[in-house]
């Protein structure tokens, strides 16, 4: 889905994103990872458009990311919109709706059986749909950080670009929504490319992980392959001891005590 070629990146003068070299395939479930300041959202932005590289190229189902129309673009990839405060005023199923803008045609647009029925998949997916009705104001933090995935899963996407979508989620919420997420790039072949801080959480439900490092990759595989002592210590100058998880045949970190 993706190819990153050699990008430099960033902001004004200043490159975050240090030659990346990586793709990414369709139906995978790819984690990105580093400590704060490492370029992890710098690089998702990239990938999402909202900023172009200073150099190298990103390809996007073998074309150039320059190369899409807005809107042709918006039905292929969904991002997790940032919270704002313009949208407080709308209704969770208003908010969800905004999802199916980019599949609407015309100037005076009107939903269909098909937006109806995508917009209640996604609320029923992201455990929203009891308060359908409410307005997002009224929503605590995790609740609203559900109602804007459900408005990225209702963009019916190939590719979703998340930013730590458990944000503000608690244990059970981050569970059930990572299990929904990893379910639809089974099901569906939905490709997610997701920032974590949380390497455990990422270890246990990405197929691979990036570990960024000052903006360079600094570790790149599987979780097996890269969640490590010795790579997680590089990455994050702390003491950790890494262990499988007693279900799973991934691995988990510890801080040593």
């Amino acid at each position: 889905m993706f190819e990153v070629k050699a990008i430099t990146g960033g902001y004004a003068n200043q490159a975050i994103i240090q030659d990346l070299s990586f793709s990414v395939e369709k139906g995978e479930f790819f984690g990105i990872l580093g400590p704060n300041g490492s370029g992890k959202t710098t690089l998702l932005k990239l990938l999402s458009r909202i900023l172009r590289p200073g150099s190298g190229e990103i390809l996007f189902k073998d074309r150039s990311l320059e190369t899409y129309q807005t809107k042709e673009f918006a039905r292929l990839v969904a991002v997790l919109p940032q919270m704002n405060e313009q949208y407080f005023s709308y209704s969770v199923r208003e908010t969800v709706a905004i999802g199916r803008y980019a599949h609407q045609k015309g100037l005076f647009t009107h939903e269909t059986m098909d937006d109806c029925k995508m917009i209640e998949e996604a609320m029923t997916a992201t455990n929203v749909l009891d308060f359908q009705n409410h307005r997002l104001q009224e929503l605590s933090g995790g609740e609203r950080q559900r109602v804007f995935l459900a408005q990225a899963l209702a963009q019916e996407p190939e590719v979703l670009l998340l930013d730590e979508p458990t944000n503000h989620l608690d244990l059970s919420f981050q569970k059930s929504l990572l299990e929904q997420i990893s379910l639809w790039t089974k099901e569906r072949k939905l490709t997610v490319v997701s920032v974590f801080h949380d390497i455990n959480i990422a270890s246990l439900f990405c197929d691979r992980l990036l570990f960024l490092k000052n903006g360079r990759i600094c570790a790149m595989g599987k979780p097996e392959a890269v969640v490590r002592e010795e790579i997680v210590k590089n990455v994050y100058h702390t003491d950790v001891i890494c262990q499988q998880h007693p279900q799973a045949n991934k691995p988990q970190i510890f801080f040593r005590l």
